[in-house]
């Protein structure tokens, strides 16, 4: 297996950078689309695993995080992640290995927005991890609060004094244009997240979302905060696929661990039981 660092550009000209894992002989491409504001290095050892099954795998981060934009005169907002940055990180895979099955694979707001995406054609199925609404009144008391404070109050503040978003100094994660937060915050308001009516198909495209010519396969966890059963199936219930949506309940103590929450799908004592079985759906996709 070889490691390559890639550069794609935007239709808008924004350049994303990212990481190639290629194996000597792949059998698939997998584009991994992460979480808002994680840093792609995070999923490195889940990724570093697939490719030694032989799926030639693609790391990157969204536009205004690593490439150094000037965030405090970024107009980026959140739904470019899935109607701008993703389609070109597809474009750069799918010209580059044309012989090769596609595949999405998509943490959080990764799998969220690939409904967004303008041309699916090839995909021939897809994993989403954790991918869900974000409702408020859905999640634990004590993590509402958290999520309320980031938000209302230390957003605004930072948005005040900065422009953007500074939450990486604080320990929240990457630091965040501030149009990304504002519009992230006005879906996780809604029970139906984007797909409310006062965005879909008015703030944000209709995209693909009914119409998925693949199969889906969700996986959740019962101690997620955020992707919790109750979001997790508001926000497939929006979601068709011919193909049919399958999905995996997650318990911890099934997998001899205390908790997983919202990252620990990454944690490496999943190798040998959740990445197996996502290595094992993932050949079965590009066979079927």
């Amino acid at each position: 297996m070889t490691r390559e660092d890639f550069e794609a550009t935007c239709e808008d000209g924004i350049k994303l950078k990212g990481i190639l894992l290629v194996p000597k002989k792949p059998k698939a491409v997998v584009q991994f689309n992460s979480g808002t504001a994680v840093k792609k290095e995070f999923y490195l050892p889940f990724l570093t695993y697939l490719a030694e099954q032989d799926f030639l795998c693609c790391l990157w981060n969204y536009r205004g995080g690593e490439q150094n934009d000037n965030l405090k005169n970024s107009d980026f907002r959140f739904s470019d992640y899935g109607t701008k940055d993703m389609p070109a990180i597809k474009a750069y895979l799918t010209s580059r290995f044309s012989n090769l099955p596609f595949l999405i694979l998509g943490h959080s707001a990764g799998g969220q927005q690939i409904g967004f995406m303008h041309d699916l054609d090839n995909v021939k199925g897809n994993i989403n991890i954790a991918v869900s609404t974000g409702y408020y009144p859905n999640m634990p008391l004590g993590y509402r609060m958290k999520a309320y404070l980031f938000f209302y109050i230390f957003s605004p503040v930072s948005i005040l004094i900065h422009k953007y978003v500074k939450a990486k100094t604080y320990g929240f994660m990457e630091n965040l244009p501030q149009k990304v937060v504002v519009e992230w915050r006005d879906w996780l308001e809604r029970e139906d997240y984007f797909f409310d009516e006062h965005f879909y198909g008015k703030t944000v495209p209709e995209g693909h979302f009914k119409n998925f010519k693949f199969p889906v396969h969700v996986y959740y966890a019962t101690d997620d905060p955020v992707s919790n059963a109750d979001n997790t199936k508001t926000f497939w219930s929006h979601v068709k696929s011919e193909k049919g949506i399958s999905m995996t309940e997650l318990t911890p103590a099934e997998y001899g661990l205390n908790s997983i929450g919202h990252f620990g799908y990454f944690k490496k004592t999943m190798k040998d039981t959740l990445w197996t079985d996502i290595a094992a759906r993932l050949d079965k996709f590009i066979t079927m």
